[in-house]
Formats: C-alpha cells, structure tokens, sequence
C-alpha cells in the first residue's frame, strides 16, 4: 500500500486501522503513514524505550510508547491553545469584524427572486412577475411564521419559477443590498412583513424573526472566545503541518491504485 523510508505499510495493516479508527482506506493509509512518520522521529530524538524486544507484538508496543513520548514532550506543547498566535487571533477578528462591531441587526426570513444587473428587460418582467405574484399569496397566508415562508418556497410552482428561502441576520447593507437592510429595519415584532422591495439583484420579501441590538466588542474582548472556537481546527492543521515537516528527507511512496481497490472492496456496497 505505501513504503515510509522503506518501512512498508501493507493492505493487512490497513484494513487493521480501517476497524480500529471506524474510518475509510484512505484516512486509514494516511494514519499509519503518519505514525511511520513519529516513529522514525522519535527513534531519531532518543526517545527509545528501554528492555529487550522479544517479539513484534513487543516493538509495535515499544514503537507506540515511543511516538507517545514524542507528541506529548515535543508537539503537544505546540499544538497547544497557548501557542496560537495574536496575529492569528487577530486575522480572524478583522475578517469576521462585522460579527463584533455593528449596529442592530434584524434576524429575517426572506424570499428570493434572484435576477443580477445584467439580466435582459424580458427575463427580467418575468422574475418581477413572480415575486409580484408570490407577495399576493404571502399576504393571503394566515400563517404569519418564517415556517410558512420555507414552506411557500419549497411548492412546486415556486421552486420551476426560481424562487428561493433562506433566513440571514440583516445588517444595514449586508448580506443583502440596502434595500432590503431598509425595510429589515422597519420591523420589530415576529410575523411583522415587508412590502416587496428590489433592485438590480432581484425581489425579496422579508419578515422579522428576532433581534440583537448594536456592538462594539473590541479585539481584546472578542480574542478568548475565537481562540477557544479555533482551537480545534487549528490543532488539527497544526498537528497536520508538524507531520509533513517531519516527512522532509524521508522518502514516502504511496499506490494510489491499491487504496482506490481497498476502498472498493471495503465499501458497504462491495460484493462479499
């Protein structure tokens, strides 16, 4: 299946993993390759164990001991959430600043008749046709919930005219275009509607949901909550990125061809 600086992975092994882990061939190729990878470190950072080795069952055991000692003394404290950097912290701040510094947002449920600035005048008197039409059937709805609105988009008359839901939190000009952050803005009470509004992007219909007033949570506020929402992809990442560092210099060689069969013969479809 794959060869580590000469040290062989084989199907066996895999399909082994595969059971243990409960992954797929693939994830489970990837593993053992990452193990083979810690191993080989660690023997090369001295962290061998002592005793004799007596059998195979002895030096897998002596191996996973050494990779342990490995990761907890070298690459745990590098994975942990201290080592995440301001910067990082702070780089997702400023791309999600709009989540900590805004003004009251309005939670909406809104119907959508996409058109675009560069739809021609008769496609165009069509979309505006329809969302005509469906305000005439939201406004006859004695259901004044977002619910009814999902369910009004989901009627096949509406999904062939290109009509779609979705609930946002509407800001003054985003995610949706100011036309809709001005009417959004008139509600505040659940069931309230807007009338039906439009630009060049298309025709929306809006009702009011809930509420969260204005914010301004500075850096320094906001970092212990991104750092702890992070955390666990950037660990992920990390322990990914340590890996491939430790496979500089060591020869990897990976059949793609035996991985695509095992995986054909271990998925719930294959023939016994």
């Amino acid at each position: 299946m794959a060869d580590v600086a000469g040290q062989p992975i084989f199907a066996d092994e895999v399909v082994a993993q595969m059971r243990r882990a409960q992954v797929d061939a693939r994830s489970a190729l990837e593993q053992l390759v990452t193990f083979e990878l810690l191993a080989r470190a660690a023997a090369e950072a001295g962290h061998a164990g002592s005793g004799a080795v007596t059998s195979s069952d002895d030096r897998e055991r002596v191996r996973s001991t050494e990779v342990q000692r490995l990761v907890e003394r070298e690459i745990e404290p590098r994975i942990a959430k201290s080592a995440i950097s301001d910067a990082e912290v702070r780089n997702l701040y400023d791309r999600g600043k709009a989540r900590f510094v805004h003004g009251r947002l309005v939670q909406a449920a809104v119907l959508c008749v996409f058109t675009g600035a560069r739809l021609k005048a008769e496609p165009r008197a069509r979309a505006e046709a329809t969302a005509r039409a469906l305000k005439v059937t939201v406004d006859q709805q004695t259901d004044r919930t977002p619910a009814a609105l999902e369910a009004l988009s989901t009627r096949p008359e509406w999904v062939e005219r290109n009509v779609s839901f979705t609930t946002v939190w509407q800001g003054e000009d985003e995610p949706f275009p100011r036309v809709v952050g001005r009417a959004v803005a008139a509600l505040s009470k659940p069931g309230e509607t807007t009338a039906l509004v439009g630009d060049e992007t298309g025709y929306y219909i809006a009702r009011y949901v809930a509420e969260r007033p204005p914010e301004n949570v500075s850096f320094a506020e906001a970092a212990p909550r991104l750092r702890e929402e992070m955390f666990e992809p950037w660990r992920r990442q990390r322990f990914l990125q340590l890996t491939m560092d430790l496979s500089n210099g060591h020869d990897i060689e990976v059949s793609p061809e035996a991985v695509k069969l095992l995986a054909e013969q271990s998925s719930p479809g294959a023939a016994p």
